[in-house]
């Protein structure tokens, strides 16, 4: 039975949006985290997330690209937390490599660690400070830029581009590029 009580335009204007991107939503956070179940939560969260601010989404002037930045912040902070979780860390890589064996996946994180390592220090030592400083010691841009005297936008360029030098070093070295988007956001000292 439907009700007689019109809906207001932000709830027209979210049952639109879900009705338009939840497929192409689902999808995306699917090829980022290769899992059902996780695509599924995550999913359901970023419409939770869409709900509580529908009534931005009238003045919204490019919704591909809202929900898009919206996908990739809430897929990447899944794994960011999957990297606190061994347990997900290896379901991750076991769904995303074929043949995966958890006995040789330890001695694979190792041989990851230095790869990751050599990388690192192949950087120029600015980059390398920065890199540090983000994934070593937790620090923001605003944080980084401020220690070390820098415009926001320069130490983002910096991890940006120190970011591309180490996927590139561990491409060059053979490694599968899901487990390469894995091992970016993986703190190896909780792999130990």
């Amino acid at each position: 039975m439907k009700s007689d009580i019109p809906k207001t335009q932000p709830e027209f204007e979210f049952r639109r949006v879900f009705e338009e991107y939840k497929r192409q939503v689902y999808t995306q956070v699917y090829a980022i985290a290769k899992s059902q179940y996780a695509a599924e939560e995550i999913t359901q969260e970023i419409f939770i997330k869409i709900w509580q601010n529908r009534e931005l989404l009238s003045s919204v002037k490019n919704l591909d690209g809202y929900i898009y930045t919206i996908v990739r912040n809430y897929s990447l902070n899944y794994l960011r937390k999957a990297a606190s979780d061994l347990r997900l860390v290896n379901h991750l890589i076991s769904v995303a490599v074929p043949g995966y064996n958890h006995t040789e996946s330890v001695v694979q994180v190792s041989e990851y660690k230095k790869l990751i390592h050599m990388a690192v220090s192949q950087l120029s030592p600015q980059r390398r400070l920065v890199y540090e400083m983000s994934k070593d010691n937790d620090l923001s841009y605003d944080d980084i830029a401020s220690q070390l005297n820098l415009s926001k936008h320069t130490v983002k360029n910096h991890l940006l581009s120190a970011l591309a030098s180490i996927r590139g070093y561990l491409t060059q070295n053979g490694v599968d590029p899901t487990i390469i988007l894995i091992l970016m956001f993986v703190n190896f000292h909780n792999l130990q």
